[in-house]
């Protein structure tokens, strides 16, 4: 974690959910306490937050699987691909981020290898399939400021941005919480996705 503040750290992983930090550091007391710590130290943070990712895409999947029940193949298939993960230089960050026209692609690829179907028989297509990741918090809206700031935006705060026809200009990225399950690495690598600038 080095170079990077932990309060940053801990509030990109539970944006939007302040309760969630009561997870972090809930299993980072009880790992300090198995290693002998008598204050929480940054290696049993890092310790927790594998646990803590595939605890959030469980709570997810129990959710909201009533609605989809396919949802856990694809969450799965969501993981970056090697192409998208890039070679030359690209930031790992960038593996969890896209243009509108890039989801659509990432979602119209997932759905050619899961069959998947609305419990309310809704029409399954690339773009309800995007908005249903938009409205479980999988996916948020993000416009990128001058200054290195970041517009943020959540489903309850603005649910109409992903359209089935239109585009407002947001790009597309994967919660943080998420994306250790998706693709187990080192927490260095982590911390590199998270994108750790202003607005998170």
């Amino acid at each position: 974690m080095a170079g990077h503040p932990i309060h940053r750290i801990l509030m990109s992983l539970q944006r939007k959910r302040p309760r969630d930090l009561v997870k972090l550091l809930g299993g980072a007391a009880r790992l300090a306490y198995q290693n002998d710590h008598e204050i929480i130290t940054t290696s049993d943070l890092q310790g927790t937050f594998s646990t803590y990712s595939a605890e959030r895409l469980q709570d997810i999947i129990n959710e909201f699987s009533s609605e989809l029940p396919e949802l856990k193949r694809l969450l799965l298939a969501m993981k970056p691909t090697v192409s998208k993960a890039g070679k030359g230089g690209q930031k790992a960050s960038h593996s969890y981020l896209f243009t509108q026209a890039e989801i659509d692609k990432k979602i119209s690829n997932v759905l050619q290898g899961v069959r998947v179907k609305f419990t309310n028989n809704n029409i399954v297509s690339t773009r309800s399939v995007g908005q249903f990741l938009y409205k479980i918090d999988f996916i948020i809206a993000r416009k990128d400021l001058e200054g290195e700031l970041v517009d943020r935006k959540f489903f309850d705060q603005s649910r109409f941005l992903f359209d089935q026809n239109l585009d407002f200009g947001y790009s597309w990225e994967i919660h943080p919480a998420y994306r250790w399950a998706l693709q187990p690495d080192s927490v260095e690598s982590l911390f590199d996705q998270i994108n750790l600038n202003h607005g998170d």
